[in-house]
């Protein structure tokens, strides 16, 4: 039996949790990439898109069924970034890799994507109705129930972990607000504001990969402060003394 592993002490400085809410965009990003990217596979051509929601090219999706497979692509990508999180956590031989493995689950929308299944929206609900939907609509709350458990057993576990594995005062407080803040602000800040920006026709061309310039800057302003500020990710938490 292995030794538990000591408690994580979150240290939550604004340049910390800065640095984590842009990690956090850049796992949106990703996750839209990984949809993209799976649909340029599948269809051999690239869908429009914008900084939330993108479209398979042409007809691909009535002349290809396989294409359904885009949309769980973002999903997928989540769920293994999730539970990579989970096993660094539980299992990391350092506290920078715990601390990575704890970043990694707060920063990918488990609760999110749990509350878009029970809202009945999400790409899960949404593949598994394109598969699976009767004409007549009569197993679509059968669906949902489906969905829900599916995207729980992902999800549910490395929250489980990431609870346990905090030892910080107020320590429901913390964990609540690393969970729903950042879905909060990924909501103001790239479905409304980033997103209103390309209502504008210019700014709304395509130029690579079906996406419009400013998406792609946006990625890379993303990127560049995850990799400058790197460590804050590996320094987030640190051994509980």
């Amino acid at each position: 039996m292995m030794p538990a592993k000591p408690l994580l002490q979150l240290k939550l400085t604004f340049k910390t949790l800065l640095v984590f809410l842009f990690f956090f965009f850049l796992m949106h990003e990703l996750h839209e990439l990984a949809h993209i990217f799976a649909g340029r596979i599948i269809c051999s051509c690239w869908g429009s898109r914008d900084f939330n929601v993108w479209n398979l090219c042409n007809d691909c999706q009535k002349l290809k069924p396989q294409a359904v497979i885009a949309t769980f692509a973002g999903p997928a990508f989540t769920f293994v970034l999730l539970w990579i999180g989970r096993f660094w956590l539980k299992r990391g031989q350092t506290t920078c890799q715990r601390s990575l493995g704890l970043v990694l689950i707060f920063s990918n929308m488990q609760f999110g994507r749990i509350y878009m299944a029970v809202t009945g929206s999400g790409d899960e609900i949404t593949g598994l109705r394109t598969l699976f939907l009767h004409p007549d609509h009569s197993n679509s709350q059968f669906i949902k129930i489906i969905a829900v458990v599916i995207v729980s057993l992902f999800c549910i576990p490395p929250l489980i972990t990431a609870y346990q594995a905090i030892g910080n005062k107020r320590k429901i407080l913390l964990y609540s607000g690393l969970i729903i803040v950042p879905l909060i602000l990924d909501t103001v800040v790239i479905l409304i504001l980033l997103n209103g920006l390309l209502h504008n026709r210019l700014l709304n061309q395509a130029w690579i990969m079906g996406t419009p310039w400013p998406v792609t800057l946006w990625f890379v302003l993303c990127l560049l402060i995850t990799i400058i500020n790197f460590r804050c990710l590996t320094h987030f938490a640190s051994d509980k003394g």
